[in-house]
């Protein structure tokens, strides 16, 4: 199962460790459906156009599941800067990561 590690912008002491970074691991079929967390963020149509709206409550239900070194528990100290990147990596779980085209002469 593929892993992302977030490099934050200071180190944290939390529950007796030291951190700067934070691995994550990838959510499962499982979390997403059978548990029903669906998606942390969602294209939404407004009368301007489409709007992306964001669900906090489902991004802090999959970092509690999938957050693997520090533990859940010790995310908690975590500025807004750091824990807008958490967020962003849980997001980019579920962005099609697409190859760029090669030309045939590549």
């Amino acid at each position: 199962m593929a892993e992302t590690i977030v490099k934050l912008s200071k180190s944290y002491t939390a529950h007796g460790e030291t951190f700067d970074a934070v691995t994550l691991r990838e959510p499962t079929y499982a979390e997403i459906f059978r548990d029903g967390l669906g998606r942390p963020s969602d294209w939404q149509p407004t009368q301007h156009g489409l709007m992306l709206v964001k669900y906090p409550e489902v991004v802090d239900a999959y970092l509690q599941r999938i957050c693997l070194n520090p533990g859940y528990e010790s995310i908690g100290a975590l500025n807004a800067i750091d824990s807008l990147k958490l967020e962003e990596a849980v997001t980019g779980f579920f962005l099609e990561r697409k190859e760029p085209q090669r030309s045939p002469t590549d």
